[in-house]
């Protein structure tokens, strides 16, 4: 059984040169191009009831089957951006990386308890002096949950949310409107 990462030790131990901050899986482009796959899984599948599908309908299924029906990250196992993720703020500003820090060094106290699926709609970056992503934060504020470039939970203390929701929101992130 694996234990979930306290927010301050993921990133008292993460060292990086400056972070971008991404915006997915919201607004109304995003809403069409999920419904035009939604309609087009639910075609194949039904069409899977009564034949059996070609090898490309078949992958053509399970794919949209992982964009569907499965927890969506800004970066996937085979490390490409999620069709949707918009680059919302890129800073190397120290004042902006300070009050990162400030947030994200709060230790859990108070860890949300929400029992839903998350639905990552905003991510932090982190990259190195040679530009290299060092890791990632995908953060639902919905259901309040964290997971890094490893998949691996973070738990957080409640304030964090609110208080990164509050950033985010100055570097333009549209996170009152999630529809």
């Amino acid at each position: 059984m694996y234990s979930n990462i306290d927010l301050s030790d993921f990133f008292k131990n993460l060292a990086f040169k400056y972070f971008e901050t991404y915006s997915l899986q919201r607004g109304t482009a995003y809403e069409k191009i999920f419904k035009d796959k939604e309609i087009r899984f639910n075609h194949l599948l039904k069409k899977s009831t009564k034949e059996i599908l070609t090898i490309v309908d078949s992958k053509e299924l399970d794919f949209l089957d992982s964009q569907l029906n499965r927890v969506q990250f800004l970066i996937n196992k085979n490390k490409e951006k999620h069709y949707s993720a918009e680059r919302i703020k890129k800073s190397n500003s120290t004042a902006e990386i300070i009050e990162l820090h400030k947030i994200l060094s709060i230790k859990t106290q108070k860890t949300p308890s929400w029992m839903c699926t998350p639905i990552y709609r905003d991510a932090i970056v982190f990259y190195n002096d040679k530009s290299e992503v060092v890791d990632i934060l995908n953060i639902c504020f919905s259901c309040e949950f964290m997971q890094n470039l490893n998949q691996e939970f973070i738990d957080a203390d409640e304030s964090v949310y609110e208080s990164l929701k509050i950033l985010l929101m100055k570097f333009g992130h549209k996170i009152n409107s999630d529809k």
